[in-house]
């Protein structure tokens, strides 16, 4: 057998290896890979499976997983989402003199309501005249507070520092009948507005102009 006989002999074979190799690779049912695009993108991973069904149950399986994760996911968002009752305060301020106050919140105790005021101090050093005054009935008669005076926590006193604020300043008036609302005020002093505390069916307090103001 001369050179040339030998090479197309040779040729037949490997083609036949090719065949053979190629019918057993993808028609034998043998091991095939498949590639995951569960996750997508860069976290997606590439598994080995031995037959179809084991492919197959792959995808079932994981969206039984992402169910159940979004089911979870979407009762954790749920259960944040319950705020618990609050007060409203819609902030009453006004100018006197170089210092700029407001009204922030109300408290009741017993006969005892508390407005706290912040006062943020203009550029000097001085007292801080206290003018809120409670209007206690329908004649306009107006009821002092039983605090006295302003008394700020660096001086003990009515003189507040230049440029300082001094927030939740106590001021207690006492109330004739408790549980009637809304009670209504005024700053006093030049800007002379009225503002009024009224109660929420929760029970707590509202600070705000009255609804037929301006």
């Amino acid at each position: 057998m001369n050179l040339k006989n030998i090479l197309i002999t040779l040729s037949i074979i490997a083609g036949l290896l090719v065949i053979i190799t190629f019918y057993v690779v993808f028609y034998s049912g043998g091991g095939t890979y498949v590639v995951s695009s569960i996750l997508g993108g860069p976290n997606a991973e590439i598994f080995s499976s031995s037959s179809t069904n084991t492919a197959s149950a792959t995808p079932g399986a994981a969206s039984s997983t992402a169910s159940s994760t979004l089911a979870l996911a979407s009762s954790s968002g749920s259960s944040t989402l319950s705020p618990a009752p609050s007060s409203s305060v819609s902030a009453v301020t006004w100018t006197q003199g170089n210092e700029t106050l407001s009204v922030t919140g109300a408290a009741l105790s017993g006969s005892q309501l508390t407005l706290n005021v912040q006062v943020a101090m203009g550029s000097a050093t001085e007292c801080v005249p206290l003018t809120l005054r409670l209007i206690a009935d329908e004649q306009g008669d107006l009821s002092p507070p039983i605090t006295p005076q302003f008394t700020f926590p660096d001086s003990g006193t009515c003189n507040g520092t230049a440029g300082e604020t001094y927030s939740a300043q106590p001021i207690v008036f006492s109330l004739a009948n408790p549980g009637t609302f809304p009670v209504v005020f005024t700053t006093g002093g030049n800007a002379n507005i009225l503002f009024e505390v009224d109660q929420n069916p929760d029970g707590s307090l509202i600070v705000q102009l009255p609804p037929n103001a301006g």
